[in-house]
């Protein structure tokens, strides 16, 4: 299929077109009663072809037999090292221990049946296309080794144990007949799966193997890795130079503005600048040449606290931040001082890094909201329910043959599948979110559906963004990868659309004599579409120019911002201590100021460990799991994606600027903390995960 213009067509062709739309829309329908309303999501069930794909499951299989491989690993050192007829000299009753392994042997199963419904890849894939046979080959001898640890006969102890599998009765997955099948039975089992975690009697099974309560130091979160390489962050979790600089390579590297000097609401003082950057510098001389930076968690003030399980805290902090004066040894992001509300006064007083005990806790705090800021507005809001309402758009109201529905589509691959299972899921009451975020599950769920309905879209394209931040100067602020290697992506995409559209488009007449385009912007606005604001021009797109902005933000966005703030789940956050997503202690007061540093105190408002483990698992599943790349519109697919033969060379031409962006970033990496985050060859095309 050559892709055409509507307007372009002949009449007959322009009926056909109206007719797919008409069938397109019968399929693609909004439904604004959900949990996230008013937003309109895709009506359950999806239409066919966006469920997730058979490749896709292969990787989160893979995923789901880490974390049960894991489990089984500490559970092992327990049940399977202890002989049958050995007394029971736990602090656990018989009945209750009789229940704990009840529960390892469930989980064995889990992990069985995950590895059955694995083993049978293969006979699906050899139904089906080479390329799903290659990657099912590719993939299971991947995680061979660990699926054949913890099967009965393997080394994991499965056999050597008096408890097997076998001994828990349920039903194996089917042999599946088709992908849809295969996807159906692997949404099952992970879902029962997920379920078991959540259960009373592998609460019980966390009690017995030493995953519960408060932490007796950092190693008991150390100890929650046995088969899972602990983060290469790890050690220095708790550094403040490491703490500083998430602010610009970290989860939500979009937080931090400069600043003049600090507002009425935070009176950092120039002794307390002092303090850190040292007596030859100051904060006025600071702000002058642009060297201040705040990282602002207002719109978290007066969210509603969460109680589940247990009562959790957070607060609306406000964090002050320096890079130093030209000339110094190294110009890395400093940390200077903490509020953690957005009130000055007695009660609420500016911990600077001088203050021991305070000073950690308000950091912790720091992480606590941005945290919680990342999971509901940067991620959920403004990837994952953004992008949904260019998917739905696009489907309703570009003909399949649109040149521009051409392009779009690999790059909203399996986005309606992941929102539909975090709507129906992940934010459920009692579920991840509602467990593991500090904010009750309705205020959550406001936080992600308001920073879309207020996101001022022609003001947020990437260089707009930085600007308005005022973090686009890298004199004044050298060290912030996520501002540097993000430039390469975005110019990388936008020459690329640019050099498609222009295939297509001749002038800019013929943008605004597209009236499938026009409605497509229509409906991208309407209530009973997607609802957004600030997008078009003068409810129009009139110009090839803007056109080309706003489908790089597209792109951009579901590709290169997602994969930010989507990965480094894995790497920073599935270590609790490093970003813990809640506080279970109040915020601190000025008396813990005069406290020395005490890790062990630290413990107290950090996650119990049955919550950090349900953090643990959350991060590598969403974290680790890779589907398609950034350019390779023919990754898995026998034929060239593109019809076009004009497509060819404007797409050669931007994966080689991919291919460059990828040599200067790794370059970039040998000369300061690496950022691998947008690598391209580490960028999806789409939001998957």
């Amino acid at each position: 299929m050559i892709p055409s213009l509507p307007q372009k067509d002949s009449p007959s062709q322009q009926q056909q077109r109206k007719q797919e739309l008409s069938t397109l829309q019968s399929q693609y329908i909004y439904d604004h009663d959900t949990r996230v309303q008013p937003l309109g999501v895709a009506q359950a069930p999806l239409p066919k072809g966006q469920n997730f794909s058979f490749i896709w499951g292969l990787g989160t299989l893979n995923q789901a037999l880490g974390i049960t491989a894991n489990l089984i690993s500490i559970g092992s050192r327990i049940f399977d090292a202890r002989p049958s007829n050995q007394p029971n000299e736990s602090s656990v009753g018989d009945e209750e221990l009789s229940k704990v392994e009840e529960a390892y042997l469930q989980l064995k199963a889990h992990h069985l049946n995950l590895s059955r419904i694995f083993d049978q890849t293969h006979v699906l894939s050899a139904k089906n296309t080479s390329v799903a046979h290659e990657v099912a080959s590719t993939v299971q001898a991947a995680v061979g080794a660990v699926t054949a640890r913890f099967s009965p006969g393997g080394s994991g102890g499965g056999s050597a144990s008096h408890l097997t599998p076998s001994d828990i009765h349920g039903a194996h997955p089917a042999l599946p007949e088709s992908l849809d099948q295969f996807g159906e039975n692997l949404k099952s089992t992970l879902g029962e799966l997920l379920h078991f975690l959540v259960s009373e009697i592998f609460e019980l099974f966390l009690r017995y193997v030493g995953l519960y309560g408060q932490a007796s130091g950092l190693s008991s979160y150390q100890a929650q890795f046995q088969l899972l390489p602990l983060p290469r962050d790890a050690g220095v979790a708790l550094d403040d130079l490491m703490f500083a600089r998430l602010r610009v390579a970290g989860p939500n590297p979009v937080v931090i503005r400069r600043i003049t000097a600090p507002d009425s609401r935070f009176p950092v003082t120039d002794a307390h600048y002092r303090l850190v950057m040292g007596e030859d510098d100051s904060l006025e001389v600071a702000g002058k040449e642009g060297r201040l930076y705040l990282a602002d968690y207002q719109v978290l003030e007066g969210v509603q606290a969460g109680t589940y399980p247990t009562q959790k805290y957070f607060t609306s902090p406000l964090a002050l931040f320096a890079v130093p004066k030209a000339g110094s040894p190294d110009r890395l992001l400093r940390a200077v001082a903490i509020q953690c509300t957005q009130q000055p006064g007695a009660s609420n007083p500016i911990f600077t890094p001088k203050d021991g005990l305070g000073w950690q806790v308000a950091r912790l705090f720091v992480q606590v909201a941005d945290g919680y800021y990342h999971e509901m507005i940067s991620h959920l809001g403004l990837t994952h329910l953004l992008v949904e309402a260019f998917v739905m758009a696009t489907a309703r109201q570009l003909a399949p043959e649109h040149p521009l529905n051409v392009l779009l589509t690999p790059h909203f691959q399996g986005t309606l599948a992941i929102n539909n299972a975090a709507v129906e899921s992940l934010i459920a009451p009692q579920g991840f979110v509602d467990r593991l975020l500090p904010g009750s599950i309705q205020a959550s769920t406001q936080l992600a559906v308001d920073a879309v309905l207020r996101f001022q879209f022609n003001h947020e394209l990437f260089p707009l963004s930085l600007a308005a931040r005022g973090v686009d100067d890298a004199e004044a602020l050298p060290d912030y990868p996520y501002r540097d290697d993000g430039k390469l992506i975005w110019d990388s995409i936008h020459g690329w659309v640019v050099d498609y559209l222009s295939l297509y488009y001749g002038s800019d007449e013929d943008v605004a004599q597209d009236y499938e385009l026009q409605a497509w912007l229509a409906e991208l606005t309407s209530e009973q579409g997607g609802g957004l604001q600030d997008i078009g021009q003068d409810g129009a797109i009139r110009t090839l120019a803007y056109l080309a902005d706003l489908v790089t933000m597209i792109i951009f966005t579901g590709s290169a911002q997602h994969a930010t703030v989507n990965f480094p789940q894995s790497y920073v956050m599935s270590y609790t201590p490093s970003l813990p997503l809640a506080a279970y202690a109040p915020a601190p007061t000025a008396a813990l100021a005069s406290q020395p540093a005490n890790v062990d105190a630290l413990l107290a408002y950090m996650p119990p460990l049955q919550q950090s483990f349900m953090q643990q698992t959350l991060m590598e599943l969403l974290g680790k799991l890779y589907f398609t790349r950034l350019g390779a519109y023919d990754r898995y697919s026998a034929t060239s994606y593109f019809q076009d033969p004009r497509v060819r060379a404007s797409l050669k031409s931007f994966q080689q600027r991919l291919e460059e962006a990828e040599s200067i970033i790794a370059r970039r990496n040998l000369h300061r903390i690496p950022y691998r985050t947008l690598l391209p060859s580490e960028i999806p095309q789409s939001i998957n995960i």
